[in-house]
């Protein structure tokens, strides 16, 4: 063999059942082994999975804390949200009846320019709002300071 390449053994290079007879029952001791000084280094290393393993149970404790007070905050979120759609809902729909009031003169009704100005702009407002609340996972705030973000 030359330069690390591996050929491929020949049916002579391959061990044999007189091989196995020829071979020693055991290895040969390497040095001498203190018993003493193995079982100090198996003790110390046995406290050190201790300690990792104490961490490694805190850590979880406190991941499953953490699990239940954002399962928590989902259950209240969830009618916050809807209470919220529900007013930007209502909100845009009279507003819209508003305009649409407005703009067919239905009954000599009529508002001021500033106060078409201002409920065209508190929708706008509105909306904007409660879509921003969506993107950021509503109320993303509170679930940052549960999970330690913050």
């Amino acid at each position: 063999m030359s330069g690390g390449d591996l050929e491929p053994l020949t049916v002579e290079a391959r061990a044999s059942l007189e091989d196995l007879d020829r071979a020693p029952a055991s290895l040969p001791m390497v040095g001498p082994t203190d018993p003493v000084a193995d079982l100090e280094q198996l003790r110390a290393r046995f406290n050190e999975v201790v300690a990792d393993n104490e961490r490694l149970q805190q850590d979880f404790d406190a991941l499953k804390r953490n699990k239940s007070t954002i399962a928590e905050l989902d259950k209240l979120i969830g009618p916050s949200a809807k209470n919220a759609f529900r007013y930007m809902s209502a909100y845009s729909l009279g507003s819209f009846a508003l305009l649409l009031l407005d703009g067919s003169r239905y009954g000599g009704f009529d508002l001021d320019e500033s106060v078409l100005d201002l409920l065209v702009g508190s929708t706008a407002v509105t909306v904007l709002g409660l879509v921003g609340m969506v993107l950021t996972g509503i109320f993303v705030g509170a679930r940052k300071a549960t999970s330690g973000e913050i």
